[in-house]
């Protein structure tokens, strides 16, 4: 695990704040109580009928998978019933139902990070025993069981004084986010996907010089190239920096590092020498992978949702592959992003606390794992193995985020300094000449100053 300290958040300044401010008991101190008695080994009662809600986001992954969690869940155990509620506006909704405990859901499974402010309020549980217990299916632990990149994001630190490392959620999906190739095209043409940024470069030049694009992107949403702007900025740090100050900075001058300005310059290089699709800059994620399908292009930066998204579009025998990002720096091995932005909690304060670490602890299990392959076209970042049953395209994803010839890495941090914008604005200035990338990269430097300081202020530091 890439492990450095991380600053307190927001919310959790706040709270200690008023802890003392005041000798009173508020809804906090509550919650923290629940906390604790809920830290025991899940034990489902067995003696009476129980309901578990069970919220979900329901967007690309669809909620098949969840639909097998609760028939497999109830068949263990029958005097449980467990409630399905998919909510495609559950990003905004969740949160007043968290913060007011109406119509709160025992176990939710959702996009994005409040679990980082909920869990020092008290407000979802903190599930850091539960890492102890063994998942189902195996003979490990979850917290041997999780991988080492999803333990960056996952293990929140708060620091020796106010209890170490918490761990306030699991994992719900992950995946790799990198460069996807037509498999066909490359067999046909007897190409074969490179180790190296210059071996990656001769293979845009062959494939250019066979009348056909390089390389493209859903050119209005530019945050599809993170894996190579962040693999970029790792390989020109080095893991040492980017693990340390760019994601746990001490001051904002690491954001003006001159591996920022290699990646906006890399960038811009790719449409300068022709490996970019004309007219990528004008199409959305939807348009570009249709280009991609009709065989317009030889390879996509997209993500590991990419053949479920498209599978109503999908030619029969169409074939795709991930691969991880090229060595070209400080790493000696290709790098793979791994996005991670989904997660599953427990409502502190829920009235079946047994039933719902058990639920999510089911959910974990390899078969639950292999059924969220099969069923959703989703990864998760822990260790188990896919079947030959899945397609070839979660078979390549699987390898690119395991294979331990790639270096996989995340750039998710709960530090509230870390400037976690990779720049988009910039990024598609430059890639329609808009600014140069120097212009970008003074620009990035000086908006990470103004919002490091914002922070700072914020935070009282």
């Amino acid at each position: 695990m890439k492990k450095f300290a991380k600053v307190l958040s927001i919310t959790l300044v706040a709270a200690m704040l008023l802890a003392g401010c005041s000798s009173g008991g508020t809804a906090a101190d509550s919650n923290a109580a629940n906390n604790a008695s809920n830290e025991a080994a899940p034990s489902v009662p067995q003696d009476k009928e129980v309901t578990l809600k069970v919220t979900f986001f329901e967007a690309g992954f669809g909620n098949k998978w969840q639909n097998w969690l609760k028939t497999e869940f109830e068949k263990q155990y029958p005097n449980v019933t467990v409630e399905l509620v998919g909510d495609a506006n559950l990003t905004e909704t969740l949160t007043p139902m968290i913060e007011s405990g109406v119509d709160a859901p025992d176990v939710y499974m959702a996009n994005g990070s409040m679990w980082e402010e909920w869990g020092p309020q008290g407000l979802v549980m903190d599930l850091t025993s539960l890492y102890e217990e063994k998942v189902p299916g195996t003979d490990m632990t979850l917290d041997e069981y999780i991988t080492d990149v999803a333990k960056d994001k996952f293990y929140f630190d708060l620091g020796k004084d106010n209890g170490g490392i918490k761990k306030y959620s699991v994992p719900w999906s992950a995946g790799p986010m990198s460069v996807v190739y037509n498999v066909n095209m490359f067999e046909e043409h007897g190409w074969e996907y490179p180790k190296t940024w210059e071996e990656f470069e001769a293979l845009c030049e062959e494939i250019k010089s066979a009348g056909i694009a390089p390389l493209t992107y859903p050119g209005k949403f530019p945050n599809y190239t993170r894996p190579f702007i962040r693999g970029w900025q790792l390989q020109a740090m080095g893991e040492e920096k980017f693990f340390g100050e760019y994601k746990n900075p001490t001051s904002a001058d690491i954001y003006g590092d001159t591996a920022v300005l290699e990646s906006f310059k890399n960038f811009r290089k790719l449409f300068d020498k022709g490996y970019i699709m004309s007219g990528t800059t004008a199409l959305d994620h939807t348009q570009v992978q249709m280009e991609f399908i009709n065989n317009k292009v030889a390879m996509i930066l997209n993500g590991y949702w990419l053949e479920n998204e498209m599978s109503e579009a999908w030619p029969q025998g169409y074939r795709i592959a991930m691969a991880p990002v090229p060595q070209g720096g400080k790493v000696d091995k290709p790098v793979s992003f791994i996005n991670m932005p989904d997660y599953m909690a427990i409502y502190n304060n829920t009235e079946v606390p047994e039933v719902a670490k058990a639920f999510v602890l089911f959910s974990l299990s390899p078969e639950s794992c292999e059924q969220f392959a099969k069923l959703a076209g989703g990864l998760r970042p822990f260790n188990y193995e896919l079947s030959d049953e899945v397609s070839e395209f979660t078979q390549t994803c699987q390898d690119v985020i395991t294979n331990e010839a790639y270096y996989q890495y995340t750039d998710a941090s709960s530090n509230p300094l870390m400037f976690k914008s990779l720049g988009n604005a910039y990024l598609t200035q430059i890639s329609t000449g808009e600014i140069t990338p120097e212009k970008a990269a003074e620009d990035f430097k000086n908006e990470a100053a103004t919002e490091y300081d914002r922070v700072k202020t914020d935070l009282g530091l």
